[in-house]
């Protein structure tokens, strides 16, 4: 059968704890799904700039091609006027079936003219069939611009095809400076898109460097991740970051903000739960104690009643023959009439404790005249359940400043408790001796003895030890050590216990001889 607070326990991690931890589940599959879109669409948004640098740099050449052919000044004309006016254009060499003609720097030697000439022509003949595919290109319409393999650092040999007339097509190699060209052309349209929000730079990735940026300085920022290869360029990559915080590093920081958020508010859901789980056990326990205290105090003041009711309809009946007895039986009834009363007076006593109403009365009294007014008192009761019991006495013994009837109360809890546990060792011992600090009261039982662990909790209110077939048979009420401690500390003293399992135990009331 499952514990009632168990039970609690596993009701409020139903209700409270585990729909909490499926919403922090949810939250964050929703936020790496939140950030996977953030990051898709970041990526997005630089590839279209990425692409419209790569697009920017196909229409260069493009225009370039088309103002051969829509040209005012025919096409030598215009050959030289673009070589002449763009610095990154090397030279233009036409081809067609009668002749090769090369339009290029006027300030390069004439043998080098004669050594790009050569290149120029075998780089037409090793690529024909990318030559023959963009004459069949425009033969249907549609002017391509290729890439050719040219091997000449950091030259990049670019071909197209225009018609002459309805018969014949001619070939037209542009050969360029490519860091001239990213400089000349790309570089305006980089800072345009740029402007202060990215660093776009232009990388040689065969010597990974980079050639161009928008930003020269801020090296200690750049850490450009995302590179796209350059249409025209393949051995060049175009590489673009975000200014500042990168869309990772906010995406991060955002995710692990989120994350830490929603731990923390399970960690205050789950000890949110826990103290309202404590406070119910707490109540349920407190409530148990009450009934169980309640169930051993009714146990304990019905038998002095039942003994008094007893003894009294007895006497009532007129069925003892001797006055003897009928002494007997009278001081049985006192006896038990006082055993009823000093547990009344216990739990009233414990109601002012509990209020902080409670008051001392202090006068300077004989402890052993004490002593012994408590066991003539209590004496026939203690021999009737056969007990043994031995005092003793301290001639020596100095006078102190106490509460009389609080004193007596504490030592009378000290031996009913000694009654309760004696088991079959039915002998008690009160002692009185003094030391440097202290004048001390020994009540010594041989009883089951208490246990370490229990040694630490005796004197807590309702704590009763409950361990071995005695202590679950024994009623109490869970007040008496607790009495005993109070009364100790309004002395300034101090109550101690020695005790090992089943060897009995000692309490010592140690009140301080300086206490005036």
């Amino acid at each position: 059968m499952i514990k009632p607070g168990l039970k609690i326990g596993i009701l409020l991690t139903l209700i409270l704890v585990l729909p909490s931890l499926f919403f922090s589940a949810y939250e964050i599959s929703n936020i790496n799904q939140n950030e996977a879109v953030i990051d898709s669409i970041y990526s997005s948004q630089l590839e279209s700039i990425l692409f419209s640098v790569n697009q920017y740099s196909d229409d260069v050449i493009s225009g370039w091609a088309n103002q051969l052919d829509k040209g005012k000044y025919g096409l030598d004309q215009e050959m030289e006027s673009l070589v002449t006016k763009n610095y990154s254009i090397d030279a233009f060499f036409l081809i067609d079936s009668l002749k090769h003609q090369l339009f290029s720097k006027e300030k390069i030697p004439e043998d080098s003219l004669t050594i790009l000439t050569e290149k120029l022509e075998y780089a037409f003949a090793q690529n024909a069939n990318e030559i023959e595919r963009l004459q069949q290109y425009i033969k249907s319409g549609y002017q391509k611009i290729g890439v050719l393999d040219f091997n000449m650092k950091g030259k990049s040999l670019f071909a197209f095809a225009r018609t002459v007339d309805s018969l014949s097509v001619e070939t037209v190699l542009l050969l360029i400076d490519i860091e001239k060209f990213i400089g000349e052309n790309l570089g305006p349209k980089i800072q345009g898109i740029a402007q202060d929000q990215f660093y776009i730079s232009v990388i040689d990735k065969k010597r990974n460097a980079e050639i161009y940026s928008n930003v020269v300085y801020d090296e200690g920022e750049k850490n450009i991740q995302q590179r796209r290869k350059i249409w025209l360029f393949p051995a060049y990559d175009l590489g673009i970051q975000m200014k500042g915080n990168t869309i990772e590093n906010l995406v991060r920081k955002r995710t692990r903000t989120n994350i830490i958020m929603l731990i923390v508010m399970d960690m205050i859901l789950l000890l949110g739960a826990w103290f309202v789980y404590r406070n119910i056990r707490q109540q349920m326990k407190l409530t148990q104690i009450k009934s169980d205290f309640i169930s051993n105090v009714s146990h304990e003041i019905r038998t002095p009643l039942a003994l008094i009711n007893m003894y009294s309809e007895t006497l009532e009946m007129g069925r003892l023959p001797s006055e003897g007895k009928k002494q007997e039986y009278y001081k049985v009834i006192n006896t038990e009439a006082n055993r009823l009363s000093n547990m009344v007076n216990n739990i009233l006593n414990f109601s002012k404790i509990e209020s902080g109403k409670r008051e001392y009365h202090f006068k300077e009294s004989d402890i052993n005249a004490e002593i012994e007014i408590i066991l003539e008192n209590y004496g026939q009761h203690l021999h009737k359940k056969g007990f043994e019991i031995n005092f003793e006495s301290f001639d020596d013994f100095p006078k102190l400043l106490i509460d009389k009837e609080a004193v007596s109360e504490a030592i009378i809890n000290l031996i009913d408790n000694a009654v309760k546990y004696s088991g079959n060792t039915k002998r008690i011992e009160i002692a009185c001796n003094t030391d440097l600090e202290f004048a001390n009261i020994n009540v010594i039982d041989f009883g089951i003895g208490i246990s370490k662990k229990d040694q630490a909790l005796i004197f807590d209110k309702f704590y009763r030890v409950s361990s071995g077939d005695l202590a679950n048979k024994v009623k109490g009420s869970g007040i008496g050590l607790s009495i005993v401690k109070h009364i100790m500390d309004a002395h300034n003293g101090r109550i101690t216990v020695k005790s090992s399992k089943e060897n009995g135990t000692c309490f010592t009331l140690s009140f301080p001889l300086s206490f005036k």
